[in-house]
């Protein structure tokens, strides 16, 4: 089995832990619609994936209470996993695969708790939803989200280190922002929107008919202005010399490029389907980097 020679690359001997990280990997086979086991585990050194599962595996668990299931019972479960996390960290470990491995991974590393408080935070902003006045309050959402774990993921695989963390919290906001666009009706569904109000308004279009999910007058320019905010910043941040961080870099940017693409040509039919490009054109952006890290 490839999970016990990336166990091995890592020096991960004890046999539960050797368990627990197992299980991370195998949690993975269906989060993100069956990607992240390969472009969030292949594409990184042999010896970085159980660390990056664990990373992975913890914030899809946390994620998933808050998006998933009867919305009366989210809170409850969220506070629940909440607690068990801290409680994990508390004294060491936990019963739990993902949460023993997850704290594993975090003393390892010496990643600082903060990052985790972030990220918890902004889930709890989710299930208390309310509407972003403005881009910023949204961008700040979006960092606190996935910028310190993407940030830590990136350090973990021996991609970047502490300095390019402000960079890393950029391409997040980008990778968030085409996220929001791309999930747009699932979103609503669940009675959030986040296209912040004051680009509504630049645009003379209503919170109440995207929520209606109402093709509206000026919905058309809206959604290419949000666009086009990705594009800017994926070109900014293309033209940066990240040293070793280039190549993952760009394949994210060249994975965020063909949502938005999808996203333009889906038309009206963001309101009411998620939109995802080909599995295997995603897939062939990423091939070239996880043959990098052959073998393994």
């Amino acid at each position: 089995m490839l999970v016990r020679r990336w166990l091995d690359a890592a020096g991960i001997t004890d046999p539960v832990l050797r368990h627990c990280y197992t299980v991370c990997v195998r949690e993975l086979a269906t989060a993100d619609g069956g990607t992240a086991r390969w472009h969030g585990l292949r594409s990184a050194p042999a010896a970085a994936r159980p660390h990056t599962a664990a990373l992975l595996a913890h914030g899809c668990r946390a994620d998933l209470y808050v998006d998933s299931g009867p919305v009366e019972d989210r809170q409850r479960r969220f506070t629940k996993f909440v607690e068990a996390t801290w409680a994990a960290f508390a004294t060491g470990g936990s019963h739990d695969p993902v949460l023993h491995a997850t704290v594993h991974t975090y003393r390892t590393f010496n990643i600082p708790l903060s990052v985790i408080e972030g990220m918890f935070s902004a889930m709890q902003r989710d299930l208390d939803f309310r509407d972003f006045a403005t881009f910023e309050e949204l961008r700040q959402w979006c960092v606190q989200m996935t910028g310190g774990p993407t940030a830590t993921i990136y350090r973990v695989i021996g991609a970047a280190s502490k300095p390019a963390d402000e960079l890393i919290h950029e391409l997040s906001v980008s990778a968030q922002l085409a996220d929001v666009l791309r999930d747009l009706s699932e979103d609503l569904d669940d009675g959030r929107l986040y296209l912040p109000l004051e680009d509504l308004d630049r645009f003379n279009v209503r919170a109440e008919d995207i929520k209606a999910k109402r093709w509206a007058p000026g919905m058309a320019d809206l959604v290419a202005f949000e666009a086009e905010r990705v594009t800017e910043q994926l070109h900014w941040l293309a033209e940066t010399d990240h040293g070793p961080v280039n190549a993952l870099w760009h394949t994210h940017r060249d994975h965020m490029t063909l949502i938005i693409d999808a996203v333009l040509a889906a038309g009206q039919d963001v309101l009411h389907r998620p939109v995802q490009p080909p599995l295997g054109t995603l897939l062939n952006v990423w091939r070239p980097l996880m043959r990098a890290v052959i073998p393994c």
